[in-house]
C-alpha cells in the first residue's frame, strides 16, 4: 500500500479544508455550541468515511494530457492538488479529522472569547 498518496489529501482536507470551515464558523458567530457542532460533525465524518474506508480498492492512476511521467492529473479540477483516484470516504475522514482537531483548538484557545 502506497502511504504517499494519502498525504496530499490529509494536507488537503485536514489542514486547509478544517480549517477554513472551523475559522469560517468562529469568525462569524464565536458561538461555543457551533463549534462544539462542528465537531460532533467531524466525528460522524470520521464514522462514515472510516467505515467505508476499509473496502476502497486502489484505483488505476491516469496520466493527463499535461501529466509528466509518475505524476497524476486530476481530471475534475475540484480540489487542486489531490488526485481524482482518492476515495470520497478517505477525503471525507480526513476532513471529519480535520473538524474535530480544530474544534477542539479553537475551545482551548480561544474559549474566554466564545459565547
Amino acid at each position: 500500500m502506497n502511504l504517499t498518496r494519502l498525504l496530499k489529501p490529509l494536507a488537503m482536507d485536514t489542514c486547509v479544508l478544517g480549517v477554513v470551515t472551523v475559522a469560517f464558523v468562529y469568525g462569524l458567530t464565536h458561538s461555543g455550541v457551533l463549534i462544539l457542532g462542528l465537531a460532533g460533525l467531524g466525528v460522524i465524518c470520521i464514522a462514515v468515511g472510516g467505515g467505508t474506508a476499509g473496502q476502497v480498492t486502489s484505483g488505476e492512476s491516469g496520466y493527463g494530457e499535461y501529466g509528466e511521467l509518475g505524476t497524476t492529473v486530476d481530471d475534475t479540477g475540484i480540489w487542486p492538488g489531490v488526485s481524482s483516484d482518492t476515495p470520497f470516504q478517505v477525503r471525507l475522514f480526513f476532513y471529519g479529522i480535520g473538524l474535530v482537531l480544530w474544534s477542539l483548538v479553537v475551545l482551548r484557545l480561544f474559549s474566554s472569547n466564545l459565547q
